[in-house]
């Protein structure tokens, strides 16, 4: 096992006032991951997420675990709101701009109240503009940023991804322009406000589809499950899957060396994968090409694990690479040798949390110990530390 630093966070002395829905509550967890101290303020009775299925034995939201875990906890009731942003470095919201104006938190509020504050706003839509104050949800923000048009079968309605993935990726992008904002405000002491809109973070993330339109005048569309073209996809083996490209943009890709390996381990069916027909795009896209490849490969691979087909394919320079269950994750060398997953203790349940993708030689960085719990009056009160 690696072994984890034991020095604070780079984010040590840093304040994180946490004001978010589940739209922006993902920012707050990567920002205590690297060590930021986030006081997430709750509604009396807590913020509804905390009720969110699927729940642990205690009654405990599985979901929020995950988005809370390391932060401190305190109810609007209970602090002065406007003492308790004079303390901080970072405020992070994630309502319109209505909304936020009816609590008196616009941006253009607070920076005139806290000058040195940095505002981090994150919102379906952004700040400005005729949808601003459009109400959202994960479905809405994923069809609205373009990304729902690109997942289910071509045939039918498109289909919303597990999870609330617009969460996850405007939260990944608040946090990185939450780190630049805080590097600006230790070299100048300004605060500023950082407008993130979710639906251009969703519209930043599909896939590679404005590559193709770039590169190939090729608008993707929905694909379903099966590949499309013969030589690509998921294929199944002796104790799984695994996923191949043989093929990209029409193109065969280490086509010989694919045959070659199938040859190689007593499939003679795959000679016909030599015809001059197989370098060709349109036959290749076929629906005939593709069930003859998946027939073919699967013959061979139904007797040869995953592990054995990604470690010879790609000795032979093929680009293929085994599908990993969760417990493969959980038993991989690799990432235990890395310390990825981290144990924490939640109430009287302990629970494997994955850490993050990054390092410090110098500093801990990854998830905290258990769920927000309640801050004194002391800690909430004292000055702000400056940069």
């Amino acid at each position: 096992m690696t072994e984890i630093p034991t020095n604070p966070g780079p984010l040590d002395g840093v304040r994180v006032i946490d004001l978010t829905t589940w739209l922006g509550a993902y920012t707050g967890r990567l920002l205590t991951d690297l060590g930021a101290e986030v006081i997430r303020v709750e509604p009396d009775g807590g913020v509804p997420e905390r009720q969110r299925p699927p729940l642990t034995a205690d009654g405990m939201s599985l979901s929020f675990v995950f988005t809370e875990v390391g932060k401190t906890s305190v109810s609007e009731s209970e602090v002065d709101l406007d003492e308790l942003l004079g303390t901080g470095q970072i405020l992070l919201t994630s309502e319109g701009p209505a909304a936020l104006r009816a609590k008196g938190l616009h941006p253009d509020d607070v920076t005139r109240r806290h000058p040195s504050l940095v505002h981090v706003s994150i919102s379906p839509y952004g700040l400005t503009g005729p949808h601003a104050d459009r109400p959202a949800s994960d479905l809405t923000l994923l069809a609205a940023g373009g990304l729902l048009s690109l997942a289910g079968d071509p045939d039918r309605e498109p289909v919303r991804p597990w999870g609330s993935q617009s969460a996850v990726v405007g939260g990944v992008h608040a946090a990185a322009a939450t780190l630049i904002a805080l590097l600006a405000l230790e070299t100048s002491g300004r605060g500023q406000t950082v407008d993130v809109s979710v639906q251009e973070a969703v519209a930043h993330s599909l896939e590679n589809a404005v590559q193709s339109l770039d590169l190939e005048g090729l608008v993707r569309k929905r694909a379903g499950a099966g590949p499309m073209e013969a030589g690509t996809g998921l294929f199944r083996c002796a104790n799984g899957w695994v996923y191949l490209v043989g093929g990209l943009g029409g193109r065969p890709l280490a086509w010989p060396a694919i045959v070659d390996w199938l040859e190689e381990g007593g499939i003679g069916e795959a000679a016909k994968l030599r015809e001059d027909r197989w370098q060709q795009a349109e036959w290749r896209r076929s629906t005939e090409a593709r069930a003859d490849f998946r027939t073919i490969f699967e013959r061979f691979a139904l007797n040869r694990t995953k592990e054995d087909l990604y470690q010879t394919g790609q000795r032979r320079g093929i680009s293929i690479a085994p599908v990993s269950t969760p417990d493969d994750l959980l038993n991989s060398p690799q990432l235990n040798a890395q310390s990825y997953f981290r144990r924490i203790t939640v109430g009287t349940v302990e629970l494997m949390l994955p850490g993050p993708p990054y390092r410090f030689s110098h500093a801990n960085v990854g998830p905290g110990a258990g769920l927000p719990e309640r801050a004194t009056s002391s800690v909430l009160h004292h000055e702000r530390i400056t940069a």
